[in-house]
């Protein structure tokens, strides 16, 4: 989040991005249809995952902005849309694969592994309540119904 957070500093870019939050669930849910989830399952999971990881980005964001009018960086980041945009949409292809594997071969995600699901997201700023709405948006992921 430092890298987004540097290059709007230094091509004065607002911290929010309604429209490219949808892009990014609207790309999960096609993801998710070729993986075989079902789309509106993934859509669940990925809204909580935005609202708790874009809030939590945000609050990064802005606080190393506020960091930045103390101490400016020399640091020049790396791009927004050549480079960390595709990266993170990397790892949300991945994420997805993942829930598929894990529900092929386990059927689903149950609530006794929550401790290790909290114990997995050691993320700054991440709170046990967002984790919980991820667990419980995790455990509403379905494979997409055979016609």
């Amino acid at each position: 989040m430092k890298d987004v957070a540097l290059f709007k500093v230094k091509n004065h870019l607002p911290v929010e991005d309604i429209e490219r939050e949808n892009r990014v669930i609207d790309r999960a849910k096609v993801t998710a249809g070729d993986k075989g989830l079902a789309p509106d399952s993934v859509e669940d999971f990925f809204k909580a995952q935005i609202s708790c990881q874009i809030s939590v980005a945000k609050a990064i964001q802005f606080r190393y902005r506020a960091d930045l009018l103390s101490q400016p960086s020399v640091q020049e980041p790396k791009d927004l849309k050549s480079e960390v945009r595709p990266h993170l949409l990397r790892l949300g292809d991945q994420l997805v694969e993942q829930m598929m594997m894990y529900i092929k071969t386990s059927g689903s995600f149950d609530s006794a592994q929550f401790s290790d699901f909290d114990a997995a997201i050691d993320v700054e700023y991440v709170t046990l309540l967002d984790k919980q709405i991820l667990f419980q948006a995790l455990q509403q992921v379905k494979y997409l119904p055979k016609n």
